[in-house]
């Protein structure tokens, strides 16, 4: 941001004006991008760097945005890679006001900020449960929403099992990565089935909405199949209607067809590229393959689960027309009713997009309506 030079983006290898902006949502946070000079457009309406002395700065946005372009710094030869967390291009308008580079795609109400009174009641009836105690620790220092849910009794509860991960992800990825805050090891504890089938039923009588293995924190519960089968099987004997989700990277049909004779009643597949070569550059899966993953949906399919494809977005790699193409044959083999959740790559984008090679983009906006146009029977979230 400067008062002399254009607020500028990068989804592609040229920095472009930033046309399309929205003001700055409530939950955002801007960081620094520490030795990163900013780009700015000059009178001329060409790229120009503002000097070693004004950093760029980026945002990450709260649930329910999608950013559509990266904040375009200065080549760093040299420099140390970036955290991996997910980069916005950020502005200012005329008025001087914050605006960013995303799109709104859905309303996501915010969670109280004082949980304390309930994770205090809730440890106090069950002491002992390891994955309660684990749970209160991710409300308390992560702040981490879906464990605040876990103890106010709405929309889903965690079910972190300490699953082991199953693909290590380039250098600067950190595929499970949300925010900040979060920490990028998986969660390393031990839980036992009857814990986790305790937390899920309590949340279920206490109004919430679904319960789900695999979440940000720990690797893919697929590898801990036996106990997710004995805690679904506890939790669908006492709580019949609730919602069991299993959130993975999808490496193994048979494991998850298992799940769903359990009583497993959708499915959430994480990843983010649709082409082969780039999944595996970026994901660099252990024991499995892209055609895994794809053999894996189709099996989803077949057993008539519910299923959610989480398409970790970066502007740049996800809005190449190659990708998009992916994308949508691999939407075609999966049944209406599909939700397509739109969530953000955390990564350092710079050197991501540099190992993976350049390819012509398309935008992140025009992607979206893209995919409203193309895989019309899949249902868009964020």
């Amino acid at each position: 941001m400067s008062a002399d030079y254009g607020a500028t983006g990068l989804d592609g290898p040229t920095p472009a004006t930033l046309e399309r902006a929205i003001p700055l949502p409530t939950g955002a946070e801007l960081v620094p991008l520490a030795d990163r000079a900013a780009v700015g457009i000059d009178r001329r309406g060409l790229p120009r760097s503002l000097g070693a002395a004004r950093w760029a700065v980026a945002a990450l946005l709260p649930p329910g945005h999608v950013r559509t372009h990266l904040p375009a710094v200065e080549a760093a030869t040299g420099a140390a890679p970036l955290e991996p967390l997910a980069y916005a291009a950020v502005g200012a308008d005329e008025r001087g006001d914050l605006v960013v580079a995303a799109v709104a795609l859905g309303d996501h109400a915010a969670t109280p900020t004082d949980v304390g009174p309930a994770i205090t009641r809730r440890l106090g009836t069950e002491p002992s449960n390891r994955l309660l105690r684990q749970l209160a620790r991710c409300a308390r220092e992560y702040r981490c929403p879906a464990a605040r849910d876990a103890f106010l009794g709405q929309r889903d509860c965690p079910l972190p099992l300490g699953a082991p991960a199953n693909d290590e992800a380039a250098p600067v990825v950190a595929l499970r990565r949300r925010d900040e805050r979060a920490p990028l090891l998986p969660t390393a504890l031990s839980v036992s089935a009857s814990d986790a089938a305790a937390v899920a039923i309590a949340h279920f009588a206490g109004g919430g909405l679904s319960a789900s293995f695999g979440h940000a924190c720990e690797g893919d519960p697929l590898g801990l199949v036996r106990d997710v089968i004995d805690a679904t099987t506890r939790i669908k004997r006492d709580a019949p209607h609730g919602q069991v989700v299993v959130r993975t990277s999808g490496g193994s049909a048979t494991a998850l067809g298992r799940l769903a004779e359990a009583g497993v009643d959708r499915v959430s597949v994480r990843f983010a590229s649709a082409d082969g070569p780039t999944y595996e550059r970026i994901h660099r899966p252990t024991g499995f393959r892209w055609s895994d993953v794809r053999a894996a949906l189709r099996e989803a399919a077949r057993r008539r689960l519910a299923i959610t494809v989480e398409l970790l977005m970066l502007p740049g790699l996800t809005d190449r027309a190659t990708e998009l193409g992916a994308l949508v044959s691999v939407l075609g083999e999966l049944p209406a009713g599909t939700e397509l959740q739109l969530a953000e790559l955390a990564a350092d984008p710079y050197a991501l997009l540099a190992r993976v090679g350049g390819d012509a983009t398309i935008g992140i906006a025009a992607l979206i309506e893209r995919l409203r146009a193309d895989a019309a029977h899949v249902r868009l979230a964020a």
